[in-house]
């Protein structure tokens, strides 16, 4: 799928049409995916005039002053599922639950209040909120959060401590990650919002967009980008937010083949002829890790032929039975009849046992969770490990992001063939590095290449820090 760029932006008013042509124009340059934009100054009157600008995919939250109003707008080429709007805090938050490419993702855009006696207030909502969304789901917290969390986030102190810790504990709670903070961790001298007076200027990183941690892999970037309408920046993140999990990472040999005479006689022969073929191999590793893939491929074949034929014989005993129930109907005391019935019955009954268990033996983890679900601490680490394991990006040798699957392995390709290539050596450096060792003696020798001994294994162990 393409990435996604989500942006959040301070807008500083867009009730004035020359402003709103501005904006529009500013972000339909920017072939954004998703626009968080605060501080519009919107009323309900003004839809129609946005919708007709931009197109059908803009959401407002209205307030009735002019230092609030949030608006979120999808590109016109992005046509999500939208699930949900919630106006949780009129003005200042506004919440989208929406399906993109499969998967669910909460859309929270937020404009503090800029008065910080306001804010405690605010972001205990805001906490309250977001209690009540599904934790399994994706999360995009974006806006003007009106506080910074570090000191290098403004030239000044924080005004408000206390909201501060506030914001703190939902981002850790909701396990969420500031994305350019995360991708820019050394960056001091970078803001969002900057005003400049006479004698002095302000600074602090007041405009963020927090993502889950567990999709947080899935974030390839993250920029700072000034408004020339605003004393705001705009921030972008650049994600590949896809529902779809990676398969299986390791082949599991299904044990019940073993039980199988054909396929014993059948994979012995295949493998005394891939036996013979090591010598045509430029290392028996080679041949090894070869070879594995080969008896995957074997046994993966050989079990989607039992699998057809053990449901052609299914089908097969299923319009046996159907047909001799017909021919009881007609002669119901009829032994032999009734004999045969019964036989091709267990028959069938024993084929779908068969295949039931084999379904239940592979659905076996699914199984467990759902009869006994975890804790939200063993959950939060099942989906950070299997985000771990999805890779959406990898980065060029000049720096350029790559999400194309075939481009991704073969840079994958290309990176590790020269992480384990030898490296040159100096035949001469060689001779000097040898020549400065000291001689051994042939007794030396003899000591140095004797077995090790159970004492010196057990010093070994002694001297460990662990005991």
């Amino acid at each position: 799928m393409t990435p996604l760029i989500i942006a959040t932006l301070n807008t500083r008013g867009c009730r004035m049409a020359l402003r709103r042509s501005q904006v529009l124009s500013y972000l339909r340059e920017g072939r954004y995916s998703v626009v968080f934009l605060q501080e519009t100054h919107t009323d309900p009157a003004a839809e129609d005039r946005w919708r007709l600008e931009w197109g059908d995919g803009v959401y407002f939250s209205h307030f009735a002053t002019w230092q609030a109003g949030v608006a979120t707008l999808f590109s016109p080429n992005l046509r999500p599922e939208v699930l949900g709007v919630n106006e949780a805090v009129p003005g200042h938050l506004l919440h989208l639950r929406v399906r993109m490419e499969g998967l669910v993702v909460n859309l929270v855009n937020i404009y503090a209040p800029k008065m910080s006696s306001r804010r405690p207030q605010f972001y205990q909502q805001v906490s309250d909120f977001l209690g009540t969304l599904d934790s399994h789901e994706c999360l995009v917290l974006g806006g003007d959060f009106n506080t910074t969390l570090e000191e290098r986030d403004r030239s000044g102190a924080e005004p408000s401590p206390a909201t501060a810790n506030i914001l703190q504990g939902i981002v850790d709670h909701h396990s969420l990650v500031d994305v350019w903070r995360d991708h820019h961790p050394d960056d001091t001298s970078t803001f969002t919002f900057v005003r400049v007076e006479a004698h002095r200027s302000h600074h602090s990183r007041l405009d963020c967009i927090y993502l889950s941690r567990f999709h947080l892999s899935q974030a390839h970037s993250s920029a700072i980008r000034p408004a020339p309408f605003s004393d705001h920046h705009l921030v972008t993140v650049t994600v590949s937010l896809r529902a779809e999990r990676p398969g299986l990472a390791y082949w599991h040999f299904n044990n019940s083949l073993l039980e199988d005479e054909s396929f014993v006689m059948s994979f012995w022969e295949f493998w005394l002829a891939w036996r013979e073929q090591w010598r045509a191999f430029p290392s028996v590793r080679r041949w090894w890790d070869l070879g594995k893939v080969r008896a995957k491929l074997f046994c993966r074949d050989y079990t989607r032929g039992i699998s057809r034929r053990q449901n052609a014989t299914i089908e097969q005993l299923e319009w046996e039975v159907l047909e001799m129930e017909r021919r009881l109907a007609a002669d119901p005391e009829d032994p032999s009849l009734c004999g045969a019935c019964r036989e091709k019955r267990e028959e069938l009954r024993a084929l779908e046992d068969h295949r039931a268990r084999g379904a239940f033996v592979r659905s076996r983890i699914r199984l467990l969770r759902e009869m006994d679900r975890g804790s939200r601490f063993f959950y939060a680490l099942e989906k950070m490990r299997g985000a771990k394991k999805h890779v959406t990006c990898l980065l060029a040798e000049d720096g350029t992001p790559l999400t194309d699957p075939e481009e991704m392995c073969g840079r994958a390709r290309d990176f590790y063939t020269s992480l384990f290539s030898p490296d040159p050596t100096d035949p001469d450096a060689c001779e000097v590095l040898w020549e400065e060792l000291p001689t051994v003696s042939v007794g030396d020798r003899d000591r140095l290449e004797l077995p090790l001994t159970l004492a010196e294994f057990s010093e070994a162990l002694r001297r460990m820090p662990t005991n």
